[in-house]
């Protein structure tokens, strides 16, 4: 795994691994939640399933071409040196044109004409890989950005170095599958830029999402059956509806319903935490606390019990089988919990509390100890989110398929060069 980090603008180029903690805590934000207890993982599980390529970073569809079009760009340019300051200009730039058209979801809008520490080429990296929008290696890897940066830098007589019959040594293979042509605005700063799709974007991005298969199977992804099918959908448009259910293939299905339940059990859960801890603030601490999320407890069960007591519990292994067997733990008892009726509390503190210990460590909240004391009086119930199911990126992949469908090639604004 490439590791290297290059310096550029007051950012870094992270790693795979650095950049899934970055993701994890703008999920975090993002969710309105702090994964105490770790119900995220389930999030990860189904949504790698469902929607693979995808980040809760993602706004909007068009940035799976601009971000190919800045290193094409650089690379037609000739740039070879300071590679990632370049890359960082050109978003920059890409945001200074966005921001003309007053569309939503601008990537670092808010700190124009600042560098942002999520910038588009670092969160649609891996999509690019995942769609084949970037090329893999020969190893069937795909290059993690600072490879590409370093290949761009290298010098042009490394690139041009021949043997006898003068015949390139070294024939580099292109970065990015064949791309369409960028609208005639890309890369003029004077003039607006936005993320309505051209026909051959339209077509391309299409090609290659139906392509997207499951983790680790050959079979089709319900992203990839979802571009095929083109059913309609608005801003409001569930994940669990029947067009949804009826597009997905039969395993797809089954794991849908089951996604549906974990959601609904997990917001109970989540609901559950919160209530503990200030359960712990009053009793244990003797600290004033309110009850805002022990009051939610029941609103939580009234509107989510119904489908979270559908949930096999073992069943989630066939759709998260790394996932730890602590999460399942808390998830059945929580269950049994909810089936005896008693909204006793007490009957969850040590599962909660020693799930949550095995994750956050010292970090943790509910164990009766000093340190977790002081991490409960530094909590703020009043801040503390409202619970809600897990949506496991349905919001991301919603709003692609949207730009999907809104494509319209007809218009004059955003470069409507159009083939």
């Amino acid at each position: 795994m490439e590791r290297d980090l290059e310096p550029s603008l007051g950012w870094t180029l992270l790693s795979r691994d650095a950049l899934r903690r970055a993701e994890t805590l703008a999920r975090n934000d993002v969710q309105g939640v702090r994964d105490e207890i770790g119900f995220l993982a389930l999030h990860q599980a189904y949504a790698d399933r469902f929607f693979p390529g995808t980040s809760v970073l993602h706004t909007r569809l068009r940035y799976v071409l601009f971000v190919p079009w800045i290193y094409q760009q650089l690379i037609e340019d000739g740039v070879r040196e300071r590679v990632a300051e370049a890359v960082s200009e050109a978003e920059i730039n890409l945001v200074g044109q966005l921001l003309m058209s007053h569309d939503r979801g601008i990537i670092g809008g808010d700190n124009f004409p600042k560098t942002t520490t999520q910038p588009p080429c670092l969160v649609y990296w891996s999509a690019l890989g995942n769609w084949r929008v970037l090329r893999p290696l020969a190893d069937g890897s795909y290059p993690a950005r600072s490879v590409v940066h370093r290949r761009l830098g290298r010098s042009v007589s490394q690139l041009s170095l021949k043997d006898d019959d003068k015949q390139l040594m070294q024939e580099e293979m292109p970065l990015f599958a064949p791309l369409p042509k960028p609208p005639k605005s890309w890369g003029r700063k004077t003039e607006s830029l936005d993320f309505q799709l051209l026909a051959s974007e339209k077509k391309f991005l299409s090609n290659q999402l139906i392509a997207i298969c499951r983790p680790d199977s050959v079979e089709r992804s319900l992203l990839s059956r979802l571009v095929e099918s083109n059913i309609e959908l608005d801003p409001k448009s569930s994940m669990w509806t029947d067009d949804v259910r009826g597009v997905a293939d039969d395993a797809d299905r089954a794991a849908l319903e089951r996604s549906q339940q974990a959601a609904s059990l997990s917001a109970i859960g989540r609901g559950v935490y919160g209530a503990l801890v200030e359960d712990m603030r009053a009793n244990y601490d003797n600290v004033d606390s309110v009850t805002r999320n022990r009051d939610a407890v029941e609103r939580l069960i009234e509107q989510y019990g119904h489908e979270a007591l559908k949930l096999k519990v073992d069943d989630v292994r066939q759709d998260a089988g790394k996932i730890d067997s602590k999460i399942l733990e808390v998830l059945q008892r929580t269950q049994d919990w909810l089936r005896r009726g008693d909204r006793d509390l007490s009957d969850l503190f040590q599962v909660y509390c020693d799930a949550e210990a095995k994750r956050k460590d010292k970090r943790a909240r509910l164990p009766k100890t000093p340190i977790a004391r002081e991490k409960r009086l530094e909590w703020s119930p009043e801040e503390h989110p409202n619970a809600q199911p897990l949506h496991y990126r349905w919001s991301v992949a919603r709003g692609f398929l949207m730009d999907l469908q809104a494509s319209d090639v007809s218009r004059a604004g955003g470069g409507a060069n159009d083939e």
